[in-house]
């Protein structure tokens, strides 16, 4: 069975372990993009107007290639990515309206079912 190419022409394969060195700049030119363990970054102003980043949280270089390239894996034009599983049912929960549906499974961590079933029950999303 052959494997479908992409736009680029690769085969998906590669797009998965192909990462686009030009999603962070990196003054050293690392042949892989580092993991940034730092929690805050510098600051050229006082007022925090001076730097892409300002605390690992709400974005980094190591997310901002991570998000890239599941965007062009993808193939859409943005991709966001949350440090945690709570994050990401916070994020799903401000998207989905009622009469809406969120497909989960039932192998739930606890508070994650207490919280759907808790949504289910109070704002009419199934």
């Amino acid at each position: 069975m052959s494997e479908s190419r992409s736009s680029s022409g690769y085969h998906l394969a590669t797009e998965l372990v192909h990462i686009d060195s030009d999603a962070v700049k990196d003054n050293y030119n690392a042949a892989s993009v580092p993991i940034y363990q730092t929690a805050t970054f510098k600051q050229s102003q006082a007022d925090g107007s001076g730097g892409e980043y300002d605390y690992s949280r709400s974005g980094n270089p190591t997310r901002t290639a991570v998000e890239s390239h599941m965007a062009k894996i993808m193939k859409a034009d943005r991709a966001f990515v949350v440090t945690t599983g709570m994050t990401a049912l916070d994020v799903i929960l401000r998207l989905v309206k009622t009469g809406q549906e969120i497909i989960a499974g039932d192998d739930l961590y606890g508070g994650t079912n207490r919280l759907l079933t808790y949504v289910s029950q109070y704002s009419g999303v199934k």
